[in-house]
């Protein structure tokens, strides 16, 4: 009787650590960004704030922001009336329309800070278009430069 007791208090035990490593990984905690809608921007601010050290008021200026960009990248992607080309196109036009908001936003720091990210991004993305055009990368990653935030 005492080793039944011992063995489902072992299983239920191991049932806990990994319901909690699963919720984990499904809530992007170690550096992901899966999130979707208005998840996607608050994660990506999330993300800024944790490289950056933004401050509270830094972080209450880029919501917005960041909130727009994501709405107009998610518009662009559900066009049905563009090609994958233009989509692509158009999205990074975003996205670089709106760079100049954020950085004015960051101390010269953190300006040099996020251009070191968005050249990272930038070269994670190219990396994975040419190894492997249709795999995603094995290693959680930060937002990359077409993500819609």
């Amino acid at each position: 009787m005492n080793n039944r007791l011992g063995s489902w208090t072992l299983a239920l035990t191991l049932v806990a650590a990994c319901s909690s490593t699963f919720v984990a990984a499904q809530s992007g905690r170690g550096g992901g960004y899966r999130h979707q809608g208005a998840n996607r921007a608050a994660a990506y601010l999330r993300w800024l704030a944790e490289q950056l050290n933004l401050t509270d008021s830094q972080k209450a200026s880029l919501q917005p922001i960041l909130v727009q960009e994501g709405q107009q990248i998610r518009a662009t992607r559900q066009d049905s009336s563009l090609s994958s080309d233009q989509k692509m196109s158009k999205v990074k036009e975003i996205h670089e329309s709106f760079q100049p908001r954020i950085t004015t936003i960051l101390t010269p720091e953190q300006q040099e800070k996020y251009k070191q990210l968005e050249a990272e991004a930038r070269e994670r993305h190219q990396r994975t278009k040419t190894t492997a055009p249709n795999a995603t990368p094995k290693e959680p990653t930060p937002p990359d430069n077409q993500a819609d935030h």
